[in-house]
């Protein structure tokens, strides 16, 4: 086993024997923070925070890792706030992902769009936007919506997301974004404002988990929020290389069910030599569920069943329906999975919902495998990132039972990179499953 000398850890003997129990190689990696943290100081992916996203680093790594190269294609299954297709694009590497979150997919599309030739008009809705927060400074937001031809965001208790004034100067900043003088500069003015949407509401994002910060006292300043996203933006468009922006569009990202990833046509097949991933994690975290108020207040869904469905949709999805659904029965599967799943006998014992939700993951994690499999060229070689979970004191070793998915559709495993270890006292860590045909 490979040690780095820079590593302030160990890894739990537990988690150690397991893998090892299963003849799975298990190397020790250092990178660095592979958190989404380093990302924020970096140029385009600083354009959106996603904090379970991974960093570019460690796509930088996987990328040298798998001698990756303009003649590969790389696929990106959960693209999320699309880490691998920006740096794969800002490489000239060819890559496409697959992405659920329909928030996430445009925050994907549009941040790999890096046109310079209608910067101009950045500054020109600055300006002008400006001068509409001051014309709307004295209404109310009912005042302001109806004048605008707007409604709430449909989200319950919506003034517990945004004080009043707040929403009032958000809506102010959308619906001029939406104007068609901006349609050229569509993308980086729809990125501002979508991260301010977030950034100014009453929540606490420290966690990959969002809480309400009801009584705090912070300034908000909607017009700051959407001006200081916008020079970032056109920062980075600035300070791009020629060969970087004569990459763009060279990544693209489809909105699509990472389960149902079959090859819509037969020149697919077979064309992607690597994977660089990051699927969820089976520790009941959703991804709708954090986006939620920016997919109402940007008006990428319209009602909040469309939520809903995305999460009952999603893998390990958690929220609402997603979870009440899982508390009808036992889920089941078939013998040869459930040899695989190991912590079925105790977890069924101790909770029907944690188990369930434990099995539904995996369920659908197999049935992405499979979809994947149809895809890959010969040579082919991925990563992907998973993280250990612990469900009612019963350990999920995600990255053993993954291993045996792989190889139960055709695939092998050629090493476990267990890169940090998180959580504190629990023994949770971050591990690439890496994989090969």
């Amino acid at each position: 086993m490979q040690h780095s000398m820079f590593k302030t850890w160990s890894l739990d003997e537990h988690f150690e024997r397991n893998a090892s129990s299963q003849n799975y190689k298990l190397e020790e990696l250092d990178i660095g923070d592979i958190t989404f943290l380093p990302g924020q100081q970096e140029g385009v992916h600083r354009w959106y925070r996603l904090t379970p996203s991974f960093s570019p680093s460690l796509v930088r790594h996987f990328i040298e890792y798998f001698n990756v190269d303009k003649a590969s294609m790389v696929l990106d299954p959960f693209a999320g706030r699309g880490t691998t297709l920006i740096e794969c694009q800002k490489k000239g590497i060819p890559a496409f992902g697959f992405e659920i979150n329909p928030l996430l997919h445009r925050v994907t599309e549009y941040s790999l769009e890096w046109g310079r030739c209608s910067l101009h008009l950045l500054d020109e809705f600055a300006s002008n936007l400006e001068e509409r927060l001051n014309t709307f400074s004295n209404k109310t937001f009912e005042e302001t919506a109806k004048i605008l031809g707007t409604v709430p965001p449909d989200i319950h208790n919506v003034f517990r997301w945004w004080k009043p004034e707040v929403l009032r100067d958000l809506i102010v900043a959308r619906q001029l974004a939406w104007h068609d003088t901006y349609i050229p500069a569509k993308e980086p003015i729809w990125l501002a404002v979508n991260s301010a949407s977030i950034d100014c509401a009453n929540i606490h994002r420290n966690h990959p988990t969002i809480t309400f910060d009801d009584d705090h006292n912070r300034r908000i300043d909607v017009l700051e929020s959407v001006l200081s996203r916008l020079e970032d933006i056109r920062d980075d468009m600035l300070s791009m290389s020629g060969d970087e922006l004569r990459n763009n569009g060279l990544s693209r990202v489809e909105l699509r069910d990472a389960r149902k990833i079959l090859p819509d046509n037969h020149w697919c097949q077979g064309t992607v030599t690597n994977v660089i991933t990051s699927p969820p994690y089976p520790n009941r975290y959703s991804y709708v569920h954090q986006t939620r108020p920016q997919l109402h207040f940007m008006e990428v869904i319209e009602t909040r069943r469309e939520a809903t469905e995305i999460d009952l949709n999603t893998v390990g999805g958690t929220w609402g329906k997603a979870t009440s659904d899982l508390t009808k029965g036992l889920i089941v599967p078939e013998q040869e999975l459930l040899d695989i799943l190991d912590y079925f006998p105790v977890l069924s014992r101790k909770s029907t919902l944690m188990c369930n939700y434990a099995t539904k993951y995996f369920l659908d994690m197999d049935r992405h495998i499979s979809a994947l499999r149809c895809w890959v060229s010969d040579g082919f070689s991925g990563a992907y990132v998973v993280g250990n979970s612990r469900l009612k004191g019963v350990e999920i070793f995600t990255e053993v039972i993954l291993s045996k998915l792989f190889e139960r559709n055709g695939f092998k495993v050629d090493k476990m990179l267990v890169f940090r270890k998180r959580g504190g006292r629990k023994r949770l860590y971050e591990t690439a499953v890496v994989i090969r045909v």
